[in-house]
């Protein structure tokens, strides 16, 4: 009798391949290569389903959300650092404080200074739903929702801040975004 070897499903490489290809531009392009990696650990035909999302559309529908919101609900004071929060039900938000440190691997920063988490802050992002109605209804749960979750709130985090930088040109900020339980995606100053 043959024994079938499996990859396990490695979090780590996951994370490294999101960290590693996170200024590919091509929104598309970068989910699916992830979706690739994490079909290589866990082979499973339902990956296609992630691959026919629309990143792209709704990641440009979305990037005005944090510019819109800090109009409406203005820090006191002029932000340098912005926090992209995930929750692992798919819940991404922002918060922005008057500092940023980009060589932390952690959130201390956001600690040590002052803080604005708009009450609106939230995405209201379809694409982060349907990963987690999918992940739950192909029973690949966690190993499709987190990474898809993180990488997928890159591209969110991303197209925000560069909307942000479009908008105020002449300042400093710096982002990170990751899961308020740990995983930090540092994006650094822009």
């Amino acid at each position: 009798e043959k024994c079938k070897v499996f990859m396990s499903f490695d979090f780590v490489k996951i994370f490294e391949t999101i960290d590693l290809h996170k200024n590919d531009l091509d929104v598309d392009n970068f989910m699916t290569t992830v979706i690739n990696h994490c079909h290589q650990m866990q082979p499973n035909k339902n990956w296609e389903l992630f691959k026919a999302l629309d990143y792209t559309t709704e990641v440009k529908n979305l990037a005005t959300h944090v510019v819109n919101i800090l109009e409406k609900e203005a820090s006191s004071f002029i932000e340098q650092g912005f926090w992209f929060g995930l929750s692992d039900n798919g819940y991404l938000y922002f918060a922005v404080s008057d500092r940023y440190i980009a060589e932390e691997d952690n959130l201390d920063w956001i600690f040590e200074a002052q803080t604005h988490y708009p009450e609106e802050g939230a995405f209201n992002s379809k694409i982060l739903r349907t990963i987690e109605d999918l992940a739950d209804e192909t029973d690949l749960d966690n190993y499709a929702e987190y990474p898809l979750f993180l990488a997928y709130g890159l591209k969110l985090a991303q197209a925000s801040i560069n909307h942000y930088k479009t908008a105020y040109p002449e300042r400093k900020i710096g982002y990170s975004i990751g899961y308020d339980s740990g995983d930090i995606i540092t994006g650094g100053w822009v």
